[in-house]
């Protein structure tokens, strides 16, 4: 599995605010005003930590130390980080987009609390994206060395 760019999930950030921008924009020009739930910043913590906890796991089977991981969990555990990273650059550019519409008029109180409940998903979700960057970092598995190609001068006798 190749690892995940940091590219990739800026891309993937800005796709999901543009998108997510046009949408809450014409909602709140339509006089509707969804609210970002609180609850998913403790969702997105709480799946960081599992994941760094996970993780740790996996770095002492990688160099070779005694634990529980096994190598199908390990995989298991690195899919779980790359999907992990690129929902949170979703979820991520879903709140940008909120705090922009927010922003717009700030000055009113529900759009105040729209710009907090905002920003503080924006933060978890860019906490679960570093810890499953760094999860995924973990799982690499370095090649071995001695695993060298077979010599070309080799001849048949």
């Amino acid at each position: 599995m190749k690892r995940t760019s940091w590219g990739t999930l800026g891309a993937t950030a800005l796709g999901s605010g543009l998108a997510s921008w046009v949408v809450l924009d014409a909602l709140t020009s339509a006089g509707m005003t969804p609210q970002p739930p609180w609850l998913t910043a403790a969702f997105l913590l709480v799946l960081a930590v599992w994941l760094v906890l996970r993780g740790r796991a996996v770095r002492r089977m990688v160099a070779g130390e005694e634990t529980t991981m096994t190598p199908i969990g390990a995989a298991r555990l690195v899919a779980f980080a790359k999907a992990s990273s690129i929902t949170g650059s979703l979820l991520g550019g879903f709140f940008v987009a909120w705090i922009v519409v927010a922003s717009e008029h700030s000055s009113a109180p529900l759009n105040q609390d729209l710009i907090l409940s905002s920003a503080l998903n924006l933060l978890a979700c860019l906490i679960l994206v570093v810890a499953a960057m760094v999860v995924e970092g973990w799982c690499r598995v370095p090649p071995e060395d001695d695993d060298a190609p077979p010599s070309s001068s080799m001849t048949l006798a």
